[in-house]
């Protein structure tokens, strides 16, 4: 099958995607990596009006650590967190378990914060966002707030984000000890 029409926007900025996300409500879509989106639009689960395609926005890039956070940008991609030594020294959990994400091709493509709003049970990161106690920043028009992972996801694919809402980044205190992903 394939997606229903479209129309397609590149955001130039976090700001120009909020512009466009509350111009368009939940007619719109946001596109990071594609991983996610495009199937459920392919089996016409969903069938957005405007795409948003935020992928080109440095400031969502980005993986630092202060003090005792971690911070991720939303668009970090699957293996810049596999090839991280941030990640590694301090999220050993994360490091672990992004190595059984999907394979090359979408650990290559697809995006951290991606992975989170869509909220695929099946998906690895949002369970490892719970175990991290993570807080999702999340931004609109009117500011950012913060949302703590075990909050942030309220079912199967459902996530407390509002259609005129962006992840923008995923923040988490740096691990004290080891941890451990089992399959």
């Amino acid at each position: 099958m394939k997606a229903s029409a479209f129309s397609y926007a590149r955001a130039t900025s976090v700001a120009n995607a909020l512009e466009l996300l509350a111009a368009h409500g939940d007619r719109a879509k946001v596109l990071s990596g594609g991983q996610s989106l495009m199937p459920a639009m392919n089996l016409r689960l969903i069938s957005p009006e405007l795409i948003v395609d935020i992928g080109e926005i440095a400031e969502l890039r980005g993986i630092a650590v202060t003090g005792e956070v971690m911070r991720i940008g939303a668009l970090a991609r699957h293996v810049d967190l596999l090839e991280s030594s941030l990640i590694a020294a301090h999220a050993p959990l994360l490091a672990q378990a992004i190595k059984h994400v999907a394979h090359p091709a979408i650990r290559n493509r697809g995006t951290l914060g991606g992975s989170l709003a869509h909220a695929d049970p099946a998906a690895e990161l949002p369970a490892c966002m719970v175990a991290l106690d993570a807080i999702m920043v999340v931004r609109d028009q009117a500011g950012e707030r913060k949302v703590s992972a075990a909050d942030f996801f309220t079912g199967i694919y459902e996530t407390v984000l509002s259609p005129r809402e962006l992840l923008v980044a995923v923040e988490f205190p740096v691990a004290k000890s080891k941890s451990a992903f089992f399959l």
